[in-house]
């Protein structure tokens, strides 16, 4: 198996780098970080495209990169397009998310379609999965960067990803099926996250990754106003609940709706400080006979996609961007309430089937192990480093964390895979500070005695 280079989704910017290590801190894998060097640099191939290092870098460092600048070089170019909008832009355009389709089409776009939508047919395949397969544990993907951690750093759990596509990939599929006057158009996928491009190069299903911040970025260049355009609807079938996707628990509430109950077999967990290190757990875990939870609802962000990366939002309260994703939620099960209680379902369900076809929605994934060539020191080794960072005994392993890595060992293996080195530890500056006070002290009372020495008066004189 050959190591496969993973399309870049951060830029650094070396002048504004200060290699402060916060982008380590934030890093839930850290050693795709080099700081060996004067900048803190990206190894491409073992980053997972989460995008904390951005939030965390407050010297705007570092940088998102997407397609916004070819999307509008083809739009220019008259290039034939249509869109797919995750449904984080009720977030992100609160009330105003139809006239973000005005702008769309105002700018060349011909049809846009609503990934929510696309988000009810991946919970019909997993659904569908769950049925026929009858699989110990399925954990969910519509987070790439999740998909991205799985595949570099823990493999093993790749048979336990749903086999199919996510909501965007759905949505893609659906419209090269079932929407022939659009088969040959390029796609362009509004986006709130930035690894989402590795999903696309993965599959080779869509030719944009363009994020909201970009796009809006770019009106605001222009002074556009996104009020200012005409509300324009989607086009295709409207989603019910699966407009709230974007929200940590908005796959389960869907699911709940095809299949009643299933939330009792459901984890649901957001935030990388947690989701990663639950599916390390799990991993340990899966030659025992200790039950997993058969559906995990797992998010790198902890706002969901409504403060992903590609939003800028992540700073906002929650609440304040969960808000506009339940009114909309509302507004649309509102609008499909034609009935009472099941044959509301039904009817609902029927539309879903119309777009649902088994086996179109299949999706397979590769393996990125072979990426992570990291090699663990032995005890000897792991003594020889700690040695270099002038900690000698027990108490000397503070774990204090100023490296960004959270533990000494951790610091120890990124040196010893030349990743970093003992510079960069507050313990072994503190040391070495010591060390040259000492040395200095001991030189001031060497020349105080000298001098002593030579102005004793001569006894003989």
């Amino acid at each position: 198996m050959k190591t496969a280079t993973l399309s870049p989704v951060v830029r650094i910017d070396e002048d504004r780098c200060n290699n402060c290590y916060a982008c380590i801190a934030a890093c839930p894998v850290k050693l795709c970080m080099d700081g060996s060097g004067s900048k803190l640099l990206i190894n491409t191939s073992l980053c997972i495209g989460c995008g904390n290092c951005i939030d965390a870098c407050h010297h705007k460092a570092r940088l998102i990169i997407d397609d916004t600048l070819l999307f509008f070089w083809d739009l220019k170019r008259e290039v034939k397009m249509v869109a797919i909008v995750a449904p984080a832009i009720a977030s992100f355009f609160p009330g105003k998310y139809l006239n973000f389709n005005g702008y769309l089409k105002s700018i060349g776009i011909e049809a846009v379609f609503d990934v929510s939508f696309g988000a009810e047919l991946a919970v019909a395949s997993y659904i569908s999965h769950i049925k026929e397969n009858n699989p110990r544990m399925v954990i969910s993907q519509p987070c790439p960067a999740i998909v991205n951690f799985i595949q570099i750093y823990h493999p093993e759990l790749l048979p336990y990803l749903a086999p199919v596509d996510s909501p965007m990939l759905h949505t893609i599929k659906m419209i090269r099926e079932f929407y022939p006057q659009y088969r040959d158009h390029r796609i362009a996928v509004i986006s709130p996250c930035i690894a989402k491009r590795r999903e696309f190069d993965e599959t080779g299903l869509a030719d944009y990754n363009v994020t909201m911040l970009a796009l809006k970025n770019k009106m605001d260049e222009h002074g556009l106003q996104v009020g200012s355009f005409p509300k324009e609807d989607y086009t295709g079938p409207k989603a019910e609940r699966a407009v709230r996707f974007s929200s940590p628990g908005g796959l389960l509430e869907t699911a709940e709706r095809f299949s009643p109950g299933i939330g009792r077999r459901t984890l649901t967990i957001e935030g990388g400080h947690v989701t990663y290190p639950y599916l390390e757990e799990v991993s340990r875990l899966l030659d025992t006979d200790i039950r997993l939870p058969l559906l995990l609802d797992c998010l790198n962000c902890e706002k969901g996609c409504n403060g992903g990366p590609g939003t800028g939002q992540n700073k906002t309260p929650r609440v304040v961007l969960d808000n506009p994703i339940r009114e909309r939620s509302d507004t649309m099960e509102a609008f499909h309430k034609t009935g009472k209680g099941g044959r509301q379902t039904k009817r609902y369900h029927k539309i879903v089937g119309k777009y649902w076809k088994k086996g179109l929605y299949k999706r397979d994934y590769k393996d990125y192990s072979k990426n992570n060539s990291l090699r663990e020191p032995n005890e000897l080794q792991l003594t020889e480093i700690y040695h270099s960072l002038r900690k000698y005994k027990p108490e000397d392993i503070y774990d204090c964390t100023a490296c960004g890595y959270g533990t000494c060992r951790a610091m120890a293996m990124a040196i010893f895979n030349k990743l970093n080195k003992p510079e960069n530890c507050a313990h072994h500056n503190i040391e070495l500070l010591a060390e040259e006070k000492k040395l200095i002290l001991d030189m001031n009372r060497q020349l105080y005695s000298y001098q002593l020495r030579s102005h004793r008066p001569n006894p003989g004189t």
